[in-house]
């Protein structure tokens, strides 16, 4: 299984560079969570949102539930209206990733692990489906953390225009189940590592400093 990063790293930090000015005052990515999310999957997919992304992330307040995306027919919430509302918050960060407890559906489908606006502001990740196995029963604390930490860097590198990938050893690959997500790697291929690289440039995205150097 790919590495799962477990903790947050900010660039303070890094005594070397604790007096970067040119640092933002902000991350370009701010993951929230919505309702009853606990708190340590939120600090994982943020620690491997920053490590791998290469990129400052910020932990918001914790919200509610968003019950207005509730749809009583489905009895599921529906993904495009909360990816609306994240999209229209005052927040700052350029990125804004939502984690959810709730199940998420869009109309086409019957349900999503997660959703995300490409080229857009907002994502979404529902933690519901990823605690359990194809087969039923649950999954060991470490390959929840782990589908959290995929289905998250998934959705945001959407938001950075980044597609569907068919090489088989990227993140960007579509997932159908459970499974299909067990075996996806935590990182990009190459194709997708230099999309992503030129989407920060047309972006403005500044990349955090290496931490190696």
């Amino acid at each position: 299984m790919s590495p799962v990063n477990t903790r947050v790293r900010t660039p303070t930090e890094n005594p070397a560079i604790s007096n970067h000015t040119s640092l933002p005052k902000h991350g370009v990515v701010g993951v929230l969570r919505l309702g009853s999310v606990g708190e340590a999957v939120v600090k994982i997919v943020a620690a491997n949102l920053q490590e791998i992304l290469q990129l400052p992330v910020d932990i918001l307040p914790a919200r509610q539930t968003p019950e207005f995306a509730f749809s009583d027919q489905r009895k599921q919430y529906h993904a495009a209206l909360i990816l609306k509302k994240l999209a229209e918050s005052r927040r700052p960060h350029p990125r804004i990733l939502a984690l959810v407890s709730v199940d998420l559906f869009i109309p086409i489908l019957t349900h999503v692990f997660g959703e995300a606006q490409i080229g857009g502001r907002a994502a979404v990740v529902s933690l519901h489906r990823l605690k359990q196995k194809e087969e039923g029963g649950g999954v060991s604390l470490d390959t929840f953390y782990e589908r959290a930490a995929k289905v998250a860097l998934h959705e945001v590198a959407h938001t950075f225009d980044l597609v569907h990938c068919k090489q088989p050893e990227c993140i960007m690959r579509l997932s159908s189940g459970p499974g299909d997500l067990d075996e996806l790697p935590l990182f990009f291929c190459e194709y997708c590592e230099a999309f992503l690289e030129e989407s920060y440039r047309r972006y403005g995205i500044q990349k955090l400093p290496d931490w190696s150097q």
